[in-house]
């Protein structure tokens, strides 16, 4: 049975110097190696249980870094790596991969048997070599027969496949092709990578430059191709050779690559050079594959002589001949064949390889999952090891296995599960995996530590404030868990086992681990949370709490929760208690270990562990199995807690009639004041059968959507009691003095100033606030600008910095783009004040509007519909700009909340006295490019991860088309503008550039609570590039004026 194996995420502790932390993590890219640190060793017999597997799955780095980390135990063996790494990516194809270890500084090569241990791979070769020097590297070596069209119905192999071979290509073979061959493999590799890329798009002189600069031409072709072609004359071929395959989408690009590659490349067969007989009788060139089957050649373009199908192996031996050259003797039994085939091989490794590959192809023909090799057990013979007998101690410790899958480990969603022995093994892990080791990589000096007073008890210890002292951090406060028994060393793991599951994990709403001493007495160093456990801060603040706090709570715990889903752990006690407040609008889920801070009494005590009865699924009471299912359920009661204001589940009833009242199908009744959707979700967590529950994404998801339902009926309130406090002032008297008198259309009002706005990427430019700008392009939609000072999130609590522009006399405050903020910004902006004259323009909700804020000197169109000023607020009143702002905040486009709002309007901008934008292309491109922004903020909130690229694809195709049309408007101009109009053409690429990489961030983290962060990172680039575009125009405008003042006859 293979060993439970999980991704181990990358751990970036340093030495901070002084009273730091001491890193032991020696090898850089991945965590938990034999390095060493500070003049730290480890002892001989410690070996770090994190093995880095290189794989063929594509990311955002460069192919050459795509690698997981995988966390072993004693007992992993290699066919659960792979199986792991399998089910992580979805890969069907588990009977096809090999794991392959090569030495970085001979090049030797190692195919690993699946049924080989782990631990016992690394004792013998790292003793060789050290581990830096060896990679691990998961291929598809078991080719099936028609592969391709086996795989073609398998997307996530058939570009595993793609990418392991385009890498064995551009590493061994792509230096000695044809210059014709290179070019049609580099082009179909393009015509993959840019799956929506029009054929003519290289024809365009910023794409190609954009694609040798930005992504780089070595991405694609070989470095011998690249050196012997001029640049020019390299840029010709590429675009001829590419038109040949625009056409094709990504899966046809794939086979058409595989199609020319294969007759100088046969990558799906093996050959290795031997001889047939038990001694060197016949050299010949033994070939392995899915249509040869067994073959051989005596010499280079001779006929295969087939030897035999896969299907005929009966059984495989290899062992070393009794010679001091230690040559590799491989023996087949063959069904129909009167006596074994023998092969002689070079070296003991060249068989071991061999029976490997023939093993794999047997256990893949015959769909089984046992070897086909018989091990031999002769001394000196080196055969495949057989599983080790177990101590009667470590027997004990495979049965805490389970448990170990479970809650401190990453678990399976269908056969891995905890239960629990006894009392003692309760939330544990078995030293054989996690040793003090481990923990001291993360060793705090004692004396960096002050302690202060006890502030909660547990089973296990007590938790005292401190202060932390450090270069970095001259006093910095944290919570200090100290362990009452720390004696006995299984106590100390066992208290331990909370910091080295907390290690793993980096979640604004998981309580953060600082640091450990695992000197006499333990002590555990973590985040302090200042406010405590989230039962007590609800039962204190019960009344001053709103609904929307509240399911802001449930909303960051279901953050934390499908982060630890993304990471395949389970929590099993997720509670109120075991859940602290950061500040007063941000919990962090906790208690991840052996110690609770208080409330044991939640806990039944049953004959195999101690347990929160009331909180646990069915499943969990009834078979002690915890998933991520039960943890949905566990997450509902939280909830439920919650809402509650900290009451605790099934209130006088005994623990030993919870399970009943399940079984007969009572649940905890409705919450007052709860939301009937949000009580439908919490039904939905409690569905008997795990299956049916929700899984966490969801559950975030819906969550964020009945957040900010009750967040804009709590806008709606507040404006409807504003209305009605102002409407009492009205009517309880005041002056009935006439309103002043508006200022004349294209004029500015002495109550307004111009504003300006700089764009987030590129300072130095400006964008007038709400006024399309001297040549009528419509200004950028509101939802992509910073809001006045007023507009603030009423769920953040900080001052926001501003900056100062001045403009005129007078000085406008803007704040800079922050956070949630982001998403309130401008709404004021594309809001004029109503006072300001009398040639504002009305808009229908959501359109686009002009302010009567406008230079001077330009020429004003007649509007379509003058707006009579509102009166001013009569004394005692609520002032006009508190009352747009209470509007504005409600109205803003927010995380998908009205995005219609957003809708891309027909723009018919009234012409100008100096250009005619009848035929003026530039112009047309430009409003077409911000419609397309404008159509991108209005989707990407509520967008799923794949319809990204569209959106950015759509807005990019828009920048073509404009940067194309100002190619062809060019040479028209004076020259002398000719270069300002380039540098605005580069700064719209790189703003191009700047929305496609948080494009990809945004993709990344999808599973994270930095998704949103980066969508409006993806807003504010897409700004950008729209303020960009309007400069553009401005630059091009300017030109052409120029242009028509020198033909002007004087």
């Amino acid at each position: 049975m293979a060993s439970s194996s999980y991704l181990e995420p990358s751990l970036n502790h340093s030495a901070a110097g002084g009273c730091g932390v001491k890193s032991r993590l020696g090898m850089p890219g991945g965590p938990g190696t034999s390095g060493s640190a500070g003049g730290l060793e480890r002892p001989p017999t410690s070996m770090d249980r994190v093995l880095k597997i290189f794989h063929y799955f594509e990311t955002n780095s460069e192919p050459s870094t795509w690698a997981s980390n995988i966390r072993h135990g004693d007992a992993t063996d290699v066919r659960g790596v792979i199986q792991k790494i399998a089910e992580i990516h979805k890969l069907r194809c588990v009977s096809s991969l090999g794991l392959r270890l090569t030495h970085l500084h001979s090049d030797a090569l190692h195919w690993l048997h699946p049924d080989l241990g782990v631990s016992h791979i690394r004792e013998k070769y790292e003793k060789q070599h050290p581990q830096e020097e060896w990679r691990y590297e998961l291929r598809i070596r078991y080719f099936p027969k028609g592969y391709l069209s086996h795989f073609s119905e398998d997307k996530p192999s058939l570009n595993y496949l793609y990418h392991q071979v385009k890498s064995d290509y551009m590493q061994q073979t792509a230096d000695r092709v044809d210059q014709d061959v290179a070019l049609k493999l580099g082009c179909l590799e393009i015509r993959r990578f840019f799956r929506e890329m029009p054929g003519n798009a290289l024809d365009k002189k910023s794409n190609y430059e954009l694609l040798e600069k930005d992504v780089g031409l070595r991405r694609f072709f070989p470095k011998s191709l690249l050196d012997s072609l001029k640049a020019k004359t390299l840029r010709k071929q590429i675009q001829q050779t590419f038109k040949q395959f625009a056409n094709l989408n990504d899966e046809q690009s794939i086979h058409k690559f595989f199609e020319i590659l294969f007759p100088i490349y046969p990558f799906d067969k093996e050959c290795f050079k031997c001889a047939l007989g038990s001694s060197w009788v016949i050299s010949v060139e033994l070939a392995i594959g899915p249509e040869e089957g067994i073959s051989y050649l005596t010499d280079k373009g001779s006929t295969p002589t087939h030897l035999a199908n896969f299907n005929q192996v009966q059984s495989i031996q290899y062992s070393a001949l009794e010679e001091k050259d230690r040559k590799g003797m491989l023996q087949l039994n063959v069904a129909g064949a009167p006596e074994p085939l023998t092969v002689t091989t070079a070296s003991l490794t060249t068989a071991e390889n061999m029976a490997d590959l023939i093993d794999g192809y047997c256990r893949l023909v015959s769909s089984v999952p046992h070897s086909f090799i018989v091990r031999v057990h002769k001394d000196g013979d080196r055969a495949l090891p057989s599983i080790p007998k177990v101590s009667n101690h470590e027997k004990r410790m495979e049965k805490r296995m389970d448990g170990v899958r479970t809650r401190a480990v990453c678990v399976s969603e269908t056969d891995d599960y905890a239960e629990i022995i006894d009392e003692e093994d309760t939330y544990t892990m078995p030293s054989k995996y996690y040793g003090l080791d481990q923990a001291r990589d993360y060793e705090i000096q004692r004396e960096c530590i002050e302690l202060g007073r006890c502030i909660g008890e547990g089973q296990f210890g007590d938790v005292h404030q401190g202060v932390y002292i450090s270069s970095d951090n001259p006093a910095l406060s944290v919570a200090v868990k100290t362990c009452k028994n720390s004696t006995s060393d299984s106590v100390r793991e066992k208290f331990l086992q909370e910091a080295l599951t907390m290690r793993q994990f980096d979640h604004p709403h998981i309580v953060k681990l600082m640091g450990v001493i695992t000197e006499n007495p333990v002590w555990i160093i973590m985040e302090l949370c200042t406010l405590g456990e989230l039962r007590s801060f609800l039962q204190v603040r019960k009344y001053s709490l709103d609904l929307a706090t509240l399911i802001l709570f449930s909303y960051q715990l279901s953050t934390a929760l499908a982060y630890l889903e993304s990471k395949r752990f389970v929590h099993r006690d997720i509670a109120a208690r075991n859940v602290l407040v950061s500040t007063v609008d941000c919990v962090k889920l906790g208690d991840f270990g052996l110690s609770r801070y208080m409330e044991d009494s939640s806990y039944y005590k049953a004959s195999k562990g101690k347990l929160p009865i009331k909180w646990m699924a069915p499943e969990s009471i009834n078979f002690r199995r915890f998933t991520t299912a039960s943890d949905v359920w566990m997450f509902g009661v939280c909830m439920w807690e919650i809402l509650m204001f900290g009451v605790k589940p099934f209130q006088g009833v005994k623990n030993n009639d919870v399970i009943g009242r399940i079984e007969n199908g009572e649940r905890l009744a409705m919450p007052p004041q709860c939301p009937p959707t949000l009580y439908s979700l919490m039904t939905k967590c409690w569905s008997y059968d795990p299956s049916k529950r929700p899984r966490f994404n969801e559950l975030k998801t819906q969550l964020s959507t009945i957040l900010e339902e009750e967040r804009l009926q709590q806008k709606e309130r507040s404006r409807m009691e504003m209305r009605r406090q102002v409407t009492v002032s009205w009517d309880s008297g005041g002056s009935d003095e006439a309103p002043p008198k508006p200022s004349r259309p294209g004029y500015p009002s002495p109550r307004s100033s111009e504003g300006f706005y700089p764009s987030p990427q590129h300072p130095g430019h400006y964008q007038m606030a709400g006024y399309p700008g001297p040549h009528t392009l419509p200004s950028v939609p509101s939802a992509l600008y910073p809001p006045p000072a007023p507009m603030v999130d009423t769920h953040h609590a900080h001052t926001h910095p501003r900056h100062h522009i001045h403009t005129h006399s007078h000085t406008q405050h803007l704040p800079q783009p922050h956070g949630a903020d982001m998403a309130l910004w401008g709404s004021a902006v594309e809001k004029p004040d109503t006072r300001s004259s009398r040639g504002s323009l009305d808009r229908d909700e959501g359109g686009l509007q002009p302010t009567g804020s406008q230079h001077i000197y330009q020429p004003v169109g007649k509007p379509d519909h003058v707006a009579p000023p509102k009166k001013p607020p009569r004394p005692g009143a609520q002032s006009q700009v508190g009352s747009l702002a209470c509007l504005n905040t409600a109205d803003s486009y927010n995380d998908g909340v009205k995005p219609w709002r957003l809708q891309p309007q027909e723009i018919s901008p009234p012409p100008t006295a100096n250009l005619d934008r009848s035929n003026d292309k530039v112009y047309e491109n430009v409003t077409g490019l911000v419609k397309a922004v404008i159509e991108m903020s209005s989707k990407i909130q509520p967008a799923p991860p794949e319809e990204y690229v569209p959106m950015v694809k759509d807005v990019g195709l828009a920048l073509r088309t404009l940067l194309a049309t100002v190619d062809e408007t060019l040479p028209q101009l004076p020259a002398s503008t000719h270069r300002e109009i380039e540098m605005a053409q580069k700064l719209l690429n790189s703003d191009l550039a700047e929305l496609i990489g948080k494009m990809k961030l945004a993709q990344q983290y999808v599973m994270t609570s930095l998704q949103q962060d980066y969508k409006k990172q993806m807003l504010t680039a897409a700004h950008a590039l729209a303020v960009d575009a309007k400069n553009l125009l401005d630059v091009i405008d300017q030109s052409r004026l120029k242009m028509m003042a020198h033909s002007r006859p004087h």
